[in-house]
């Protein structure tokens, strides 16, 4: 289940996956005895692999670990994403040519 998109402020992330689901969760005890509070701006989606990636790829969560516990501790937000976190046709859809 690869991550499409994230928004976060401090440790707690709102993560788009490729399903649709949006989760809000807290990842401070999943993340925090390994990403400082100031490495969290490092964060990024690694493109082909759909993981969280901080610090230049040195530290990175496999995407199936994530969903898991994103579902279990966090808050299933069934409302409509932001514009700001909605995945644009051009992005993600399979190029043609």
């Amino acid at each position: 289940m690869k991550l499409q998109n994230f928004q976060n402020t401090g440790f707690e992330f709102s993560l788009l996956f490729a399903n649709g689901e949006n989760v809000i969760v807290n990842l401070k005890a999943l993340i925090g005895e390994h990403v400082l509070e100031s490495d969290l701006s490092s964060a990024v989606i690694d493109a082909e692999w759909g993981c969280l990636e901080f610090c230049n790829g040195s530290i990175d969560i496999d995407p199936l670990t994530l969903y898991h516990y994103a579902l279990k501790h966090g808050d299933f937000n069934k409302q409509p994403l932001p514009k700001s976190l909605q995945p644009t046709a051009s992005r993600y859809a399979p190029s043609v040519g």
